[in-house]
């Protein structure tokens, strides 16, 4: 038998909806060009507590073999041990450690380990609550948007030193649904 306790924090669970939510990335290329990409398989879930906020969290798993650049020999060698090695690491994950009132009522301050290629580090994301909303049949939705930079060679990824740059900008858009 569930505690009430335990009724009251899975109410309070939020599940990714990849089918609206995207992880993209953007990095330099030889000073003049900007790769784009994105991962196309991903999952995660927000544990919202209004009363606290600090007893939040958010915890997500991206599959390092969905990533996309468009470019089908680009993604292939990023795959490969000397980039994500997909075979060996194949989630990149993120669980918060902290989350924090941001500068204004719509933004938060979330900090969390980040494990890429077996090497966690914790990074800040600057979020945005952007909205929240009921659809006709009663499902809540919130939406987030976050943000990051980050260093590639702080996870062991080296290659390509000087022709590709080191440093990542991450944009995260999410859709959560209440767990039901």
């Amino acid at each position: 038998m569930q505690t009430q306790k335990h009724i009251d924090q899975e109410a309070n669970v939020w599940r990714f909806d990849p089918a609206y939510s995207s992880v993209e990335f953007s990095i330099k290329k030889l000073f003049f060009f900007t790769v784009e990409g994105k991962f196309k398989a991903f999952d995660g879930a927000i544990t919202l507590d209004e009363t606290d906020l600090k007893r939040s969290s958010v915890t997500t798993k991206l599959r390092a073999a969905s990533i996309d650049t468009g470019n089908s020999k680009r993604d292939s060698q990023i795959k490969t041990r000397v980039f994500l090695d997909v075979e060996q690491y194949p989630e990149i994950t993120f669980c918060s450690s902290s989350v924090a009132p941001g500068r204004d009522r719509d933004s938060l301050d979330i900090s969390g380990d980040l494990c890429i290629k077996g090497i966690t580090r914790k990074i800040p994301l600057a979020v945005n609550a952007i909205d929240r909303s009921r659809s006709p049949n009663g499902e809540e939705f919130v939406y987030y948007s976050a943000t990051a930079e980050l260093d590639r060679s702080d996870f062991g990824v080296n290659a390509f030193k000087g022709f590709v740059g080191r440093k990542l900008k991450v944009t995260i858009n999410i859709q959560a649904s209440r767990k039901r």
